[in-house]
This record gives structure tokens, C-alpha cells and sequence, in this order.
């Protein structure tokens, strides 16, 4: 068996992905995001650039090729790679492609340690300055088998190993699903984030070695790959737009129970509030101004998961639509489903992240449900003591009405006596209607001190 250590030029591919643009974004922002993401091709440069690149996207396309005609950008001699930038819909995409450096034509296409792959990655994190994609990234490492009889899988092991991810990266592990296509053994990797971790901790690998087809040259392989390249830029990005979504949705789910505190707060305190000797209307009208900003919150967030759910699904649609478009490059006939080895991260979302939020929306909506009858609570209460409030004031503004109109008649009467008979003096007569006056107001003062000391 020969060496599975020596690949015929070994090549890798990144693809990375940045959001270019979010639903109702300010301009502010999606500058921001641009200038983001041509930083990865253009560093410090980017300012001088940035407003011819802008017009790039002013194309009326899905697929725009942001260099236009010149369609790259070659890496600074004698590195043999390049960028390839798009914009795929709301989304920036970006190709790095690096060989290691440019070698004589008698060496460039001679077997090559699988050591040299991690020199090859650490060129392609400096080439993007190291920022990695706020949606997400994918890696291909391809190439050909330098013997008849070397082994592709142990030298697909070998390679996996050369990657520099993440320490707890494993074959056993990360091996989810291989298979034959384009007369190339291809195997596919992944260490997903967990649900408390962040995008940047999906690892997403897929190796491909083409057999070494003794007579064949490596050009055939690259024709292989420059028609793959395209379906793959696209195939990625719905992968890594998914996992983004599903933890936009966690990132939600979170925030989504601090609210569910809140609100558990407010009800719990209603009861008390209800109870209370005296009732501060003042603290309740509070109550409903807070409740009625939770609320809006609340439903915003349900909204969004639901928005998140929706980009879930609709991304897993298109990834199966382009396998169903990258199977077709298959050119043997008697091949049947090619590429059932790219269905298991299709059947993983299905099984796992569409169940979890629409679990989750479930539980999370009964908080929106409960909030709604707190606020019902909380008006009615506050209508209630109002009324009381008003049927009191109503009251006292009447009995002290028939006071004065009664002082006023009886102050009338007793002038007129004062005047005709001299039985009073003035200071008496003015003493004695109000208190005339006062008369009717006994009922109301004993009515008052009844509610007071009556158990309630």
C-alpha cells in the first residue's frame, strides 16, 4: 500500500459568508456590513475602493459578480490563489483559493506531503486578515491520490488532521457521510455549535480526492472542480444560512426569558395589589405602561423566531434543489443518487432545529397569552377604582352643593328676620346659616366613617 501522506497538488478552497443585508436595516448598517467584508479581500484599501465596489451591487441580480468582467483577484505573487467575491441575494460570498506558492511547471503538479495543507490554511486566514464570516464558512480541501493503490480514506484522515479547527476535532467524530462523485472519493465533516454557543463554532470540512488514474492528467480533475465550484458556492451557503438562523433563534429563545421573568413578576404581584387595604391607582396605571412595552416586545421576538423558522425552511428547500442541480454533473449513467452523502445535514436540520423552535414558539407564546390577560386584569382594575373614584366625587360635589344652596337660603331667611324683628345680631345670623348649612353634610361624614372602620 503506498504512502497516504502525498496528495498531487493539494489544493483548499474557503467559502465564507457575511450577511449583507437584514430585514429592515438601516443604510448606516448595511455600509457598515460591506465595508466588513471587503476588508477580507482588500484591507486597509478598502476606503479607496469602497464606493466603486458599492455600485457593483447595484446589479438587479441574485448571482452578481462584485469584480464584474475581471471576475477575481489574484493573491500577490508567487502565492498561486485567489478571491472570488459575490453577492448571492441578501448575502456576500466570498471563494478563497490557494496551491501554496507558484512552483516551476515540472514541479507544480508532483506529490506533496499532507503537511503542507496547514500551510496552505494559515496563507488563506491571513489572506481574509483572519475575520472569519458572521454567517458562516465552509472548507474544501481537494486533490489526487499519488498512487494506484493509496488508500483514499486514511489519506483523507491524514488531512482532516492537518486543519487547524478546533482541539476537540476528531475523524471518528466529525465523519458524518462519504461517497463517490466525479470519480472522486469525497468525505464530509462538521462539529456543529452548541445551542449556548456562537456561529463561529460550526466547522464545516469537505475532502475530496480524485483516484490517481495513472495516464490522467490533474487538468481533467480541475475541470472537475471548476464545474463544482459554482454549485458549491451556493450549496454552502444555504448550509451555513441555516445554522446562523437556528442560532439567531437560540440568541432569541433566550432573551425571550427574561421576559417570561418579567411578566411572571407582574402577574404574581397582582393579587397583592388587588388585596390591598387601598389600591394605588397610581402604581397600577405603572404596572400597565410597563406591561404594555413587555408586550410589544414580547411579540416582536415571537415574530422574529417565526422569521427565523421561515429561513430555516426555505434554505433547506434550495439546498435540496441544488443537490438535485449538482447531481447532474455526475456524467455516468449508471450512477443512481450521487449525492445522498450531502443529505445528512439536510436530514439533521429536519430533525433537529425545525422541531426546536416550533417547541419552543409553543411554550414561548403561552408567556405572550398570559401577558395579554394581566394587561385585561390590570385595565379593569383601574376602571373599576376610577369609577368609584368619579361616583365619589359626583357624590360630595352634591351634598356640599345642598349645603351652600341650604346655607344660602337659610342666610337669606335669617337676614331678613335680623333686619325686621333685630332678634340676632349679624355675626349670629352669618354663624347660624352655616351652620344650616352644614346639616346636610352629617349623613355624608357618618356614611364616610361607617366605610372606614367597616371590616372588609
Amino acid at each position: 500500500m503506498s504512502d497516504p501522506n502525498r496528495l498531487i497538488y493539494p489544493t483548499i478552497d474557503l467559502f465564507l459568508y457575511d450577511l449583507a443585508e437584514g430585514l429592515g436595516q438601516q443604510e448606516d448598517k448595511i455600509n457598515q456590513s460591506r465595508k466588513q467584508f471587503w476588508q477580507k479581500v482588500y484591507g486597509a484599501k478598502t476606503e479607496q475602493l469602497l464606493e466603486n465596489l458599492k455600485k457593483a451591487e447595484e446589479e438587479t441580480s441574485d448571482y452578481i459578480e462584485l469584480l464584474g468582467d475581471k471576475k477575481v483577484e489574484n493573491f500577490v505573487s508567487p502565492l498561486d490563489g485567489y478571491y472570488y467575491p459575490l453577492k448571492l441575494g441578501d448575502t456576500y460570498s466570498l471563494q478563497v483559493d490557494c496551491s501554496g506558492n507558484e512552483e516551476p511547471t515540472t514541479e507544480k503538479y508532483s506529490p506533496k506531503p499532507v503537511n503542507f495543507l496547514a500551510t496552505i490554511q494559515e496563507t488563506i486566514n491571513k489572506q481574509v486578515n483572519n475575520q472569519p464570516g458572521t454567517i458562516g464558512q465552509s472548507w474544501l480541501i481537494w486533490g489526487k491520490l499519488a498512487a494506484d493503490d493509496q488508500d483514499a480514506t486514511e489519506t483523507a484522515k491524514n488531512c482532516y488532521k492537518e486543519l487547524k479547527l478546533v482541539p476537540a476535532s476528531k475523524w471518528d467524530k466529525d465523519l458524518k457521510a462519504q461517497g463517490k462523485f466525479l470519480g472522486a472519493n469525497f468525505y464530509e465533516l462538521w462539529l456543529m455549535p452548541s445551542d449556548r454557543g456562537t456561529v463561529n463554532q460550526n466547522h464545516h470540512v469537505l475532502i475530496c480526492l480524485f483516484d490517481y488514474n495513472q495516464g490522467e492528467s490533474i487538468a481533467v480533475a480541475g475541470q472537475s472542480m471548476t464545474k463544482l465550484y459554482p454549485q458549491l458556492l451556493q450549496l454552502f451557503r444555504f448550509r451555513n444560512k441555516v445554522i446562523w438562523a437556528y442560532h439567531q433563534s437560540r440568541h432569541l429563545k433566550s432573551d425571550m426569558k427574561q421576559a417570561s421573568q418579567l411578566i411572571q413578576k407582574i402577574v404574581s404581584k397582582l393579587p397583592e395589589q388587588v388585596n390591598a387595604p387601598k389600591i394605588d391607582l397610581k402604581e397600577l396605571q405603572q404596572n400597565l405602561v410597563d406591561t404594555l412595552t413587555i408586550l410589544s416586545t414580547y411579540a416582536n421576538y415571537i415574530s422574529r423566531l417565526e422569521e427565523q423558522q421561515n429561513t430555516i425552511k426555505s434554505n433547506l428547500t434550495n439546498y435540496q434543489i441544488r443537490l438535485k442541480t449538482i447531481a447532474k454533473l455526475e456524467p455516468n449513467p449508471n450512477s443512481t443518487q450521487p449525492l445522498d452523502f450531502l443529505e445528512s445535514f439536510s436530514d439533521f436540520a429536519n430533525e433537529k432545529y425545525l422541531p426546536q423552535i416550533e417547541a419552543d414558539r409553543a411554550s414561548l407564546s403561552s408567556g405572550l397569552r398570559l401577558l395579554e390577560n394581566a394587561i385585561k386584569t390590570i385595565e379593569g382594575i383601574i376602571e373599576i377604582e376610577q369609577t368609584k373614584s368619579d361616583r365619589a366625587l359626583n357624590t360630595t360635589i352634591f351634598i356640599a352643593s345642598v349645603g351652600l344652596a341650604t346655607s344660602g337660603v337659610a342666610s337669606s331667611i335669617i337676614s331678613t328676620q335680623v333686619k325686621s324683628n333685630n332678634l340676632f345680631s349679624p355675626n349670629v345670623a352669618f354663624w347660624l346659616s352655616i351652620g344650616i348649612g352644614l346639616v346636610p353634610l352629617i349623613p355624608f361624614l357618618i356614611f364616610k366613617i361607617s366605610r372606614r372602620f367597616r371590616p372588609r
